[in-house]
């Protein structure tokens, strides 16, 4: 098929070769003649002037004659045979000929040849001496359609460029950009290629958030913390929910308030961490608790909370049970519910509405909402929609504070990009395993070694199948030492350990202990501390971060060993103690770890929204 194609040189349309009309005859130029022989040097003759003109003055010998001044000559076609010289009555008339040099006496002077008419000139001609009118009649009609198909694409080309270009600019003008990552030292190694390990807080600054929050000027508290894991393929997230009356090492900061030094603190509530110190602390606090270095960050507050939730069309949660809480002002029938604004904000902030009215209910009901989010922007796929995913980033660039691996709307888009073969059965969402603070029940202590082995599980890739990754007996070996004086007690623990799988490597005695101790070195064996704790009959106290092998340490508290199950199994496990105990399972796969915490709190993305919910509080109390 032919169509005619512009010349974006001169902005002429060339026809299709088929209807190209035929071109003028070439000019026949004339017989070149042979320029005369040249008298010798010293006879050369002086360049004659043109009429009207004196004759130039001649260099001396061996120096190159001065250039002669170009005489500017007006616009004007000249037939080859004017005189040259002036008219009479003092007009200025055709330019003089240029004095022909040597050998190209048969060339026309240049100011003879036609001059090209304006491109703008109402009488321009088209090839064969054809007007542009007459060539855009000749064209066929094919030919017509695809030249003006072509101009119109170009222009919403460049309409499109422009209008992208300005969405750009407008979107990377929107982000809040700031680098918690300056400045910090004794940092845990990389992650490995692919990795990602974000941050994300959820901020409860009062400051610019409307009315209905309370005053609490100048306080930036993370209410929220959430260390979102993705694999090298960004096929697998693990979200770990920390919560947020943890008491943490907090290493020292700069404060948040001009530039002095928060000193570290061995015991600190975690959510005050970005209130001393700004993210730099937070950040600093977590990859202190975990030992996992955070790639990127990520904070939002109320007001970019209720956007977020808006700009996706709300969220459905579900409630076993109606809820009324004044504190949050949660006021839900049980049931299905889409929830957006104001009320999506008081169901991820309500905890005196749900459970205990500790803040691991609240938890509970945050990864259900996070969870039905996941499966609609699944299920109306979103981030293949760029309309949709227009919105959500005009929405997040204008509500979020990001470090500068995300500050810009390439890098954001790349990410995005990177998820979108991410499901919702492939998310899991986990709780920080924790214990009370004996020292104050309205605190939390993080519970070993179950944390180390969850950090350790996202430090080596591994992922969630239910359970903690507990390795078998076989693969453990212990010290046993004995602090009670009771003569041969370390020595029978060992045989009935042997009994259980375990190897033992030194058997001996340790100063005198009332309370039996499980001790380890690091996370790296925190699953083989793991495993030994539900060999026993009671909870033993656990010592993470001490040098040397795995050791136990019988005290006078000392209950004994699990017997082996019937059938003589070696690694079976013994009977399920009375208390719940951490990280089992319903399958029974998991060792009996008779600890202090019930079972570790998961829940899959993929989960119906009305599953595994929390009951409402039936003591709310009055703010």
């Amino acid at each position: 098929m032919s169509e005619d194609r512009p010349d974006h040189a001169t902005g002429r349309t060339t026809a299709p070769p088929a209807r190209r009309p035929q071109p003028p005859p070439p000019r026949q130029a004339a017989p070149r003649q042979p320029a005369p022989r040249q008298p010798p040097l010293a006879q050369a003759q002086p360049r004659q002037a043109a009429p009207g003109q004196a004759a130039p003055r001649q260099p001396p010998l061996g120096q190159p004659a001065p250039r002669q001044a170009r005489q500017a000559t007006p616009h004007r076609r000249a037939s080859a045979q004017t005189a040259p010289g002036r008219l009479l009555s003092g007009h200025r008339g055709p330019p003089a000929a240029r004095p022909t040099p040597a050998g190209r006496a048969d060339r026309q002077p240049r100011d003879a040849w036609p001059s090209r008419p304006s491109r703008s000139s109402p009488r321009a001609r088209g090839r064969g001496g054809r007007s542009r009118r007459a060539d855009w009649r000749a064209l066929s009609t094919r030919a017509k359609i695809g030249y003006t198909s072509a101009t119109v694409l170009t222009a919403l080309v460049v309409l499109i460029s422009l209008a992208g270009y300005g969405i750009y600019l407008k979107l990377d003008g929107n982000l809040n950009v700031v680098n918690p990552f300056a400045g910090l030292r004794h940092r845990p190694p990389a992650s490995p290629p692919g990795v990602l390990n974000i941050l994300i807080l959820g901020s409860q600054t009062r400051n610019g958030q409307g009315k209905g929050f309370g005053y609490d000027p100048n306080t930036n508290l993370s209410d929220n913390l959430l260390l979102v894991h993705l694999d090298a393929a960004h096929t697998h997230a693990t979200v770990v929910s920390i919560p947020r009356d943890t008491m943490v090492y907090e290493p020292a900061c700069k404060s948040r308030f001009g530039n002095g030094i928060v000193p570290a603190q061995q015991q600190a509530i975690i959510d005050g961490a970005m209130n001393l110190g700004g993210p730099s602390c937070a950040v600093a606090t977590v990859e202190h608790l975990t030992d996992i270095r955070m790639d990127h960050f990520v904070e939002f507050t109320f007001n970019s909370f209720r956007t977020m939730v808006d700009t996706l069309g709300g969220v459905e949660v579900c409630l076993p049970q109606a809820v009324n809480d004044p504190f949050s002002n949660l006021r839900l029938s049980a049931g299905r519910h889409l929830i957006t604004g104001n009320q999506a904000l008081a169901f991820v902030r309500t905890r005196h509405g749900v459970g205990d009215g500790s803040d691991l209910g609240r938890i509970e009901l945050q990864q259900e909402f996070f969870s039905s989010l996941i499966q609609k922007i699944e299920s109306q796929g979103t981030l293949d929609n760029p309309v949709k995913l227009y919105d959500i980033a005009n929405t997040a660039t204008q509500a979020l504070t990001v470090d500068p691996g995300l500050g810009s709307i390439p890098k954001l888009l790349s990410l995005a990009a990177t998820l979108r073969h991410l499901r919702a059965k492939d998310v899991t969402f986990i709780t920080m395993p924790t214990i009370l603070d004996p020292a104050n029940t309205d605190r939390l202590l993080p519970e070993e070694p179950e944390d180390d082995m969850l950090w350790h599980m996202l430090q080596t890739g591994a992922l969630w199948h239910g359970r903690l990754p507990a390795p078998p007996a076989s693969s453990v070996e212990v010290d046993v030492l004995n602090g009670t004086g009771i003569t041969g007690l370390a020595a029978r623990t060992a045989a009935s350990l042997r009994q259980l799988g375990f190897r033992v490597g030194q058997i001996g005695n340790a100063p005198p202990a009332t309370t039996t101790t499980v001790s380890y070195p690091g996370g790296a064996q925190a699953g083989g501390a793991y495993s030994l704790m539900g060999a026993l009959q009671q909870p033993p106290a656990v010592q993470d971060g001490t040098p040397g092998p795995i050791t136990l340490t019988l005290g006078t508290d000392f209950g004994g060993i699990q017997s082996p199950a019937p059938g003589g199994g070696r690694h079976a496990r013994g009977s399920q103690p009375a208390a719940p105990s951490a990280g089992q399972q319903a399958g029974g796969q998991q060792p009996a770890v008779p600890g202090q915490s019930a079972a570790i709190e998961t829940r899959n993305a993929a989960a119906g929204i009305c599953s595994g919910m929390p009951s409402a509080n039936p003591d709310v109390g009055a703010p």
